[in-house]
């Protein structure tokens, strides 16, 4: 509805209780407000009625919450009552246009310091489950605070829309480079703030395989002595070195990551250890490590070591023990709220093709590289997502495999990507 409305409040009330047949005496009843009260505000003679009275008076005229709104927020001008307001819109899962417009209208308010309104608006934001609705609160706050000068919750604005937006896998790198750029406004944030930032930055770099970049950041972590980020930073760096191929500096990390006596670091040492232990060419010792450790280990780890074990069997062509452990282990993405898993669940579909192709099934390889295009494209990741559907084009041209057959899996997964 536009702002500039055609009659008032009042009005409005009157005009819907005399639509519908209903005299005054009956709005009083279905409403719990008095006759006299009625009365009053249908004739204008309360400039600016409480909202706890009109908000029944709607109700029972069956007049919308959205409707109600936008006439109340043009009378209605404390500060206090507005944020009152804006709760009950979102306690009652109004429309964001609503409540964006209640939110709008309270930091207009004259009678209140800017970084004052700002600050008990971001306050409450934290207490909404709906994301949809803190988005477009967070970015109401970016906007206001850029047009009124208040730095540190244009950081704080953006951050928190970078942690919603991060959880969006279809768009890591773009939401990557946007949470990068908050860090021209780091020092507007708090410590606890920034060190999470830069957790986040360095997890979400590693995911996109920006190895380098995520050293970067992983680092700035363990210049403060927050524990629980510098043990996951530690990993990272880990990783990310290994992933890099400069083991040196992956096995110095490693080493001070051993020193944290946590479950899921020990679960984590193991899986690397193993790691270590196959790049040197001592391959029946980490399938021991391996082996051993998906006897006791948690489902979510489960797939990490089936990972490695397939890796070696395909490198030291043991089909046999590839096929027993594809035929053993069926594997599923356990958790869909975080792209390692998709990522790593990508990766074993992405194996299950290589084996298939060496042993000559090439229907096999095709669905499973396939698959794994699909579940690469779930979280951004275009590099492997082509090389999979490359190597099925190379599959198809390489060995004369029916055209329809490819064309058809290929048409299907095309639509899965679009959905």
């Amino acid at each position: 509805m536009s702002t500039t409305l055609v009659m008032s409040l009042g009005e409005l009330f009157k005009q819907t209780r005399r639509a519908t047949g209903m005299t005054q005496t009956e709005l009083s009843e279905r409403s719990g407000i008095q006759k006299g009260t009625v009365s009053k505000i249908e004739n204008d003679e309360v400039k600016r009625p409480e909202f706890s009275t009109v908000q029944p008076l709607a109700a029972a005229l069956n007049i919308s919450l959205d409707t109600l709104i936008d006439y109340y927020v043009e009378i209605e001008k404390r500060p206090d009552s507005l944020l009152h307001i804006l709760q009950f819109t979102i306690q009652h899962q109004s429309s964001k246009e609503t409540v964006c417009k209640v939110a709008s209208k309270y930091l207009e308010s004259a009678n209140e310091d800017s970084y004052d309104l700002t600050n008990k608006l971001y306050t409450i934001i934290n207490s909404i489950e709906d994301s949809t609705i803190q988005l477009t609160l967070y970015n109401l706050i970016i906007g206001y605070s850029r047009s009124h000068g208040i730095m540190p919750y244009i950081a704080k604005g953006m951050y928190q829309r970078y942690l919603i937006e991060r959880n969006d896998f279809s768009k890591l790198k773009e939401t990557y480079h946007d949470g990068k750029y908050i860090l021209l406004y780091s020092d507007f944030l708090s410590l606890s703030e920034r060190i999470e930032l830069y957790y986040k930055l360095g997890v979400h770099a590693y995911n996109i395989r920006l190895y380098s970049e995520s050293i970067e950041h992983c680092k700035e972590i363990l210049t403060e002595n927050i524990i629980e980020h510098k043990v996951n930073a530690l990993g990272i760096l880990r990783d990310a070195y290994f992933a890099l191929e400069e083991y040196e500096e992956s096995e110095f990390y490693a080493l001070q990551y051993k020193q944290f006596n946590y479950p899921y670091v020990q679960d984590n040492i193991i899986l690397m250890d193993a790691m270590f232990a196959s790049h040197r060419g001592e391959f029946e010792k980490a399938q021991f490590m391996l082996t051993s450790f998906l006897e006791t280990c948690k489902s979510d780890a489960a797939i990490l070591a089936i990972n490695q074990l397939l890796q070696i069997h395909i490198k030291q062509n043991n089909h046999k023990m590839a096929e027993v452990l594809i035929n053993n282990n069926e594997i599923s993405p356990i958790s869909e709220d975080n792209p390692f898993v998709y990522q790593k669940y990508a990766d074993h579909l992405h194996l299950r093709g290589q084996y298939y192709l060496s042993i000559g099934d090439y229907a096999k390889s095709i669905n499973s590289l396939i698959q794994a295009a699909l579940y690469y494209a779930k979280v951004d990741d275009t590099f492997k997502e082509k090389d999979c559907l490359n190597t099925v084009m190379r599959i198809h041209l390489d060995y004369d495999i029916p055209t329809q057959d490819t064309f058809e899996k290929l048409s299907t997964y095309y639509k899965k990507t679009e959905e």
